[in-house]
């Protein structure tokens, strides 16, 4: 099945001959690809195409369409590898992508087209994309300081990413003198601590009669958002108004865009991306006591970008990260440097980084 929705955007008008990485984000909603250029270590993207996830089966058509637009102005251009991330476990060079009904396949995109593919995980991707950030370009990344106001220094080797969408991503980035080394996990997949009286309600909630476990990502996602919304209407009985009778009639992929969109303006709306906020501060500082960060955790995902000033108001968001029964935990949490990654393109570039450090091994 192919796409009608193909979006295909040029981000520059000039290749002169520079190595090529056909790079890959296929998410639950999207999928991009993009043809990166490498050149004295930076990777810049020179075309990309945008295509809705759930209209089509296969990644084959989309690449199919990228390299006929490149190639229409380009005509010799050509990847030299390709590094596709997808959300879901990799095994064999193939993605079972958790959100979608169809599989990434780098054996079928190498025979298809002739370049070597690594398929990687979605956070693995994101993970290699972090050392290519600027921390101090704010249209890159945006600091959180802590609640004394003091914003660390990244130092050490370990990095976590932690970042909420369609589902909830988690990774980890070693640096090993000048080169990286990351841990893809299914982290979204743990099981949920609550940790007061309104988040064991909202557990019980999402868990309803059904004798299961309650994950991570069931509510850090955004399916996560829809049911904090019906715990607030279910559970704290808050009054369906126009607006939330809108949310509600939309279809469940776009109630969370619409819930970020009217939290400035609706009480029920802003408190459910409070308890959201509250929750994933929480969220990041198991993940952090366990891996401890010092090179910085990195919040990623569209919710975070969407949501930048509720993360910032009244330091909600670190407040509840530094929370910790023990002092000596607490003094350790408040040394992890805290970033909202806000470039976009930070999957694709961290696919072609991976692509382009193993090419080695998948040449």
């Amino acid at each position: 099945m192919q796409s009608n929705s193909n979006q295909t955007i040029w981000h520059s008008e000039s290749w002169n001959g520079e190595p090529i990485i056909l790079a890959g984000d296929i998410g639950g909603t999207n999928s991009n690809l993009a043809l990166v250029k490498v050149s004295k270590g930076s990777f810049d993207i020179l075309v990309e195409t945008v295509v809705p996830s759930n209209e089509v089966d296969s990644i084959l058509p989309v690449i199919h369409v990228l390299l006929e637009a490149a190639q229409a102005k380009f005509p010799e251009i050509k990847p030299q590898v390709a590094g596709i991330s997808g959300a879901g476990p990799i095994f064999n060079n193939v993605c079972d992508l958790s959100n979608l009904d169809w599989d990434l396949d780098g054996t079928e995109i190498e025979i298809a087209f002739g370049f070597p593919t690594r398929i990687i995980n979605d956070f693995e991707a994101i993970s290699y994309g972090v050392p290519l950030l600027d921390l101090n370009n704010p249209e890159e990344v945006t600091h959180l300081p802590h609640t004394d106001g003091h914003d660390p220094e990244p130092i050490g080797a370990v990095s976590l990413i932690v970042g909420a969408g369609t589902g909830l991503g988690v990774g980890m980035l070693i640096k090993e003198e000048e080169r990286y080394r990351a841990l893809p996990s299914e982290g979204g997949h743990a099981c949920f601590a609550a940790f007061d009286l309104e988040t064991e309600e909202l557990r019980a909630h999402a868990q309803g009669g059904a004798n299961t476990i309650v994950e991570i990502e069931d509510l850090l996602s955004g399916r996560g958002l829809n049911t904090i919304l019906d715990y607030f209407i279910l559970m704290r009985g808050m009054k369906v108004d126009e607006t939330l009778a809108k949310i509600l009639d939309a279809e469940p992929l776009q109630r969370p865009a619409l819930i970020s969109r009217h939290a400035e303006n609706h009480p029920v709306c802003r408190d459910v991306i409070r308890l959201f906020v509250k929750i994933y501060g929480r969220v990041a500082a198991d993940f952090s006591a366990t891996v401890l960060p010092r090179r910085g955790l990195f919040l990623a995902g569209g919710i975070v970008g969407k949501n930048e000033r509720h993360f910032l108001d009244g330091s909600q968001f670190i407040y509840f990260f530094e929370q910790n029964a023990r002092e000596q935990v607490k003094k350790v949490l408040r040394k992890i440097p805290v970033y909202i990654v806000k470039d976009y393109s930070i999957s694709l570039i961290g696919a072609a980084h991976a692509a382009w450090l193993m090419r080695d091994k998948i040449v």
